[in-house]
């Protein structure tokens, strides 16, 4: 029989009366439990959990946490913890007890809530210290992972300190110890401990937090660390830290007082200038490359200092530079050929200074040594008539390629006999050019109003009666006169010049118009 209001099902047999109902989600959930499906289970009850009446999502949820750490999967019971215990602190702090009774905080830690909500500052504490004891490098991952007001950060730090009092070189205990003395806003403490790990960030902290009034006695540690970017630093920040403390911090570390130096004078010739007499030696023994280029830039280095130096230590070129510099261009001359015995580096040498006297000098020198006049023949023949040489070359010297040379000479002066006819060419156009100018302008009227004058006499160059006859003579320098006023030439030519431009001698005007009437 069926009963259709309640919806009942009665089974009659001669011994049994049996009651049957339909199935709902309450008898669905009750028999995944009990076959231990719980994520199942809590997924039906997610579904459905409008309808159900006997379960709840949460106790459920509980459930199989617990089931999964009965089962040892720690992990993903820790993980389904986010999901199922949502913003509720009490169930966390309960679940975090829990996993530390039986020793897995760790795999909790990952998945604890860090904002809405947030748990007591003691259960982070705690997990800071399980990983501690136990592992520096997943502590220091938290503490870079958690914001710093989770917890107490002074117990923190004491609990770094003494284990650093058995481990003092441990970085990563070290490392950990300076983030959390920069979150505590104990900046200088953590510049230290950065510059002690030559930590990639010091540079950063040192920016972000203006630091430089901390780091004046740290100039050594930092250059130590990466010279080119605290170098860089350094000049940026001048108003900071003056070129003067730097240089003094350095003193004891020439080779780092040097690249300091250098780069100062890269930027600006002048700025140091009252340390370029020191920068001299600091060249010569740490980057003698860049000595010549800074002897020459410099315009502040005392230039007696330099060849005392250069000299003492041999260097050729920069001396041969400085008694150029210092007007001993002939000494320079003969160190050049007697030292560095290198005719091109003469050639260029007496070239730069263009004195007759250093070419003489350069070919006696070189006048019994063929290597050297075969140089000259091939180098000189623009600056200096190649017979002057060949006349002093001793009959029957061999001379290496000497051929090729006077063949050369030969060219080069066929190409400056072309250079000069095509110049010739080009002054002949431009003049042709500028006189037929200078003729079209000539030829144009000049005006003559009421308010000229005879440069004479100084009366108006036209009469105020118009009737009546006149004569003007204007020249090309635009100076005017009455044809009477003008004096009479002697000369046989009939042309005149202005008196006032012949005065003054400024060449004299031919007339260029005769006005009558």
């Amino acid at each position: 029989e069926y009963s259709e209001g309640e919806s009942l099902f009665y089974i009659i047999s001669p011994r049994d009366v049996v009651v049957a109902k339909e199935r709902d989600q309450d008898d669905h959930i009750d028999w995944l439990l009990e076959k231990k499906k719980y994520e199942e289970a809590l997924m039906a009850a997610e579904i459905s959990q409008k309808t159900i009446k006997k379960h709840k999502i949460l106790d459920i949820g509980l459930a199989y946490i617990n089931h999964l750490v009965e089962k040892g999967e720690f992990d993903l019971a820790a993980r389904k913890c986010q999901k199922i215990l949502g913003k509720n602190t009490e169930l966390w702090e309960f679940e975090v007890y829990k996993f530390k009774e039986i020793g897995q905080l760790k795999a909790i830690s990952r998945y604890l809530p860090r904002r809405d909500p947030v748990l007591k500052p003691l259960i982070y504490e705690m997990v800071l210290h399980e990983f501690l004891e136990s592992d520096y490098e997943g502590f220091s991952t938290l503490i870079k992972e958690w914001p710093g007001d989770l917890y107490n950060n002074t117990i923190i730090v004491q609990a770094v300190v003494d284990h650093l009092k058995k481990d003092p070189q441990n970085r990563t205990l070290l490392r950990t110890l300076a983030e959390l003395y920069t979150y505590d806003q104990r900046y200088g403490k953590a510049l230290e401990i950065y510059l002690t790990l030559r930590h990639k960030d010091v540079f950063q902290l040192i920016h972000k937090h203006n630091l430089f009034s901390s780091i004046r006695d740290k100039i050594v540690l930092l250059m130590d660390f990466d010279s080119e970017k605290a170098v860089d630093m350094l000049l940026d920040n001048e108003d900071k830290i003056s070129i003067d403390r730097v240089v003094e911090e350095l003193e004891n570390r020439p080779e780092l007082q040097h690249v300091y130096l250098h780069k100062l004078f890269k930027r600006d010739h002048h700025k140091g200038q009252r340390y370029h007499e020191k920068q001299i030696s600091l060249y010569a023994e740490y980057d003698r490359p860049n000595l010549l280029p800074f002897l020459r830039d410099s315009t502040h280095c005392p230039l007696e200092k330099a060849l005392e130096i250069c000299q003492q230590r041999n260097f050729v070129e920069e001396t041969v530079y400085l008694l150029s510099r210092m007007g001993n261009s002939r000494s320079a001359l003969k160190m050049i050929m007697e030292e560095l015995q290198d005719v091109d580096k003469a050639i260029e040498f007496a070239k730069e200074q263009d004195d007759g006297e250093l070419w003489e000098d350069l070919i006696l020198y070189s006048i019994d040594k063929p290597p050297f006049i075969t140089g000259l023949l091939n180098n000189i023949g623009t600056h200096v008539d190649p017979i002057l040489l060949i006349h002093r070359i001793k009959e029957g010297m061999e001379i290496p390629n000497l051929r090729d040379s006077l063949v050369k000479i030969l060219q080069d002066y066929n190409l400056q006999i072309l250079l000069r006819e095509g110049c010739k060419k080009i002054l002949v156009a431009d003049s042709l050019s500028l006189l037929k100018k200078m003729h079209r302008t000539q030829m144009k009227g000049v005006l003559v109003d009421e308010e000229n004058i005879c440069e004479s006499c100084l009366s108006p160059i036209l009469p105020s009666d118009a009737s009546k006859s006149f004569n003007v003579v204007v020249f090309h320098c635009r100076h005017m006169f009455h044809k009477e006023c003008l004096p009479v030439s002697n000369t046989v030519s009939s042309v005149q010049f202005c008196n006032i431009c012949s005065a003054k001698h400024r060449g004299p005007g031919s007339a260029i118009l005769e006005m009558k009437k």
